[in-house]
């Protein structure tokens, strides 16, 4: 689910109306399709300010329309074409997860087995000395407890190797316990990357070349840290059009393939016929099957999210035409969506150029299925989608709500008393209204005033709920709820902590993160020990849980929670430590609550 602050400010501008369409397509009908889909990617780029952008659509074995809007490079008028090459970003740990599975088929990985039996250099601390050993699987469904991100060194002109992952994390601790909850990780596939390196023989990216893609017909893709270059290759923009500077990734199996929206079709091509491709067995149909099977159902903090190997359900994307398996991916400026609906042997990838292109990508890739679902089948999509009400998530009473909660923008504060709610979240205040089928929903009005539609956020139902021992905040829609957020309580905090309230500076060497993060603040307010991350993009605070003087944890449950701060002493006073960042106490700071 897309951060709730983020829904909320692309709802600031209204939604659009939708190019006119056909009210039915007939069976065949793929020309109504293409040109109805042609009308709204455009709409969508113009909406969001995306200057360059590819589309494929498969229907099985054929690929039955391709094109490319605006430009791959505006300064030289190079115009943007299914065969321009994009950064796929996260979209790559599908194929990292596949090249696991054909290691597995040949005897060389065992993914329930632990990683350290193939990987012997891995390790990570944890402090239940009983938990459960991560293996494979639990990397590909993101349930192993890794931390997120090595951020340090993550993206930058010369990265070091991936596997300085592994070596990094040895100093780590596990996060939360083996299939407790999702929390995706970044990291997880880089060790995931280095196993298979390791049992392969050969360097990851040769084997991903050699072994998977030349096989699956990807001529022109490859895994790479740099970005795409030559006169194929698409250019890097900010939100609003302004050139970027796509710098090398240093997580390859994470996000480092190059490819063309064409050309990620090929892997739902080989899918889509039993894992055959050009009459060679790429993966065996059992693989697939495993890849595309729920993982997660014995994970109840997960709520209605469910993960495979690699691939992530998209349950609100498309009706009546069974599963749709996805996985998007961003690196700095690029954006791509890979969306299928195997049940229909439908597939659509999406890749562009631009920042702000996500949101449009997801949209686009869902409206492509929908119509050529429609075209092929006569399965049509409604144009009201019914009101979010589950009998597993039943609507909680008002009073439930009041608290302090860890969402997925940080600290978050409900209060209020009946039905007059408000949420205090990334510097808004948001309302919260009981809707007619009684979940609560969002509502935001400009200067306290006016009333702002917020699209889509406006239909989410929010509702809270107590699983394994946790009070946690649920969003959902008619398709399901997912975790939004933990309830927490204060946390005794010790006189080594109290001491260092104040702020710190960013020391590290990583010139990317010296742009956007100034420093951090660790203050006290309400009995919580606070991290106020001072950047480019606006604050941002997390709420720490001390477990000695040297170690804090942030509170809350899935990506980037649960991860550790660490005080270290050097020569010159107490350093902060946290996913390879440095922070040093500011020199002009006075310890204050």
């Amino acid at each position: 689910m897309k951060p709730l602050l983020a829904l909320t400010l692309s709802g600031l501008a209204g939604c659009a109306v939708e190019p006119p369409r056909p009210t039915t397509l007939a069976r065949g009908d793929y020309q109504s399709a293409r040109d109805t889909l042609d009308r709204f990617a455009r709409e969508q780029m113009k909406k969001h300010g995306v200057v360059g952008l590819s589309v494929a659509v498969l229907d099985d074995q054929r690929v039955v329309w391709t094109e490319g809007f605006g430009y791959a490079d505006k300064a030289r008028l190079t115009a943007a074409t299914p065969h321009t090459l994009y950064r796929a970003g996260s979209i790559s740990k599908v194929f990292t997860a596949a090249a696991g599975m054909q290691l597995a088929e040949a005897g060389q990985l065992d993914i329930d087995a632990p990683l350290v039996n193939t990987l012997p250099g891995f390790s990570i601390r944890s402090r239940d000395a009983n938990a459960a050993p991560i293996t494979p699987r639990m990397i590909m469904t993101h349930h192993a407890g890794l931390p997120s991100d090595r951020a340090e060194g993550m993206w930058t002109e010369r990265p070091a190797h991936f596997t300085s992952v592994v070596e990094a994390l040895r100093d780590e601790y596990r996060t939360f316990p083996p299939n407790f909850v999702h929390a995706y990780s970044n990291s997880g596939f880089s060790v995931l990357g280095a196993a298979i390196q390791q049992v392969s023989g050969m360097p990851y990216e040769n084997y991903m070349r050699d072994r998977l893609l030349i096989p699956l017909g990807m001529t022109t893709s490859l895994f790479e840290t740099a970005a795409p270059s030559g006169p194929h290759a698409a250019q890097a923009y900010a939100a609003k059009g302004k050139p970027g500077d796509e710098l090398a990734l240093r997580d390859s199996p994470a996000g480092g393939l190059n490819t063309t929206a064409q050309e990620l079709l090929q892997l739902a091509r080989m899918g889509f016929a039993g894992g055959k491709i050009n009459e060679v067995q790429v993966l065996s149909a059992a693989s697939l099957a495993e890849m595309q099977r729920p993982q997660n159902t014995a994970s109840p903090l997960d709520a209605d999210l469910r993960v495979g190997l690699g691939w992530h359900y998209s349950p609100d994307k498309v009706q009546g035409g069974g599963p749709v398996l996805f996985h998007g991916g961003a690196t700095l400026y690029h954006r791509a969506v890979l969306m299928l609906l195997p049940e229909h042997k439908l597939a659509v990838a999406v890749m562009a150029n631009t920042a702000s292109a996500m949101e449009p990508a997801m949209e686009i890739s869902g409206k492509a299925l929908g119509l050529f679902l429609e075209a092929k089948s006569g399965i049509a999509q409604a144009h009201d989608k019914p009101l979010p009400t589950s009998a597993r998530y039943p609507a909680a009473q008002s009073e439930a709500f009041p608290g302090y909660y860890v969402t997925t923008l940080g600290f978050t504060k409900i209060q209020g008393q009946g039905d007059r709610l408000s949420a205090q979240v990334g510097g808004k205040k948001l309302a919260l209204k009981r809707r007619e089928n009684g979940y609560l929903g969002v509502e935001y009005r400009l200067l306290g005033l006016l009333p702002i539609n917020l699209g889509k956020l406006g239909q989410v139902a929010f509702t809270r709920a107590r699983i394994e021992d946790r009070e946690v905040l649920l969003a959902g829609d008619a398709n399901g709820f997912v975790l939004v957020g933990e309830k927490i309580e204060p946390k005794p905090i010790s006189a080594a902590w109290q001491a260092r309230l104040g702020s710190y500076d960013y020391v590290g060497n990583d010139a990317l993160i010296a742009t956007q993060i100034i420093g951090v603040r660790l203050k006290i307010e309400n009995d919580f020990l606070l991290a106020e991350v001072i950047g480019k993009g606006g604050p941002g605070i997390s709420a720490l849980e001390p477990i000695s003087d040297s170690e804090a944890i942030l509170r809350g449950l899935g990506r980037g929670l649960g991860e550790t701060m660490h005080v270290r002493q050097t020569s010159d006073g107490e350093t902060l430590h946290f996913a390879g960042l440095v922070f040093k106490r500011t020199p002009t700071t006075e310890n204050k609550n």
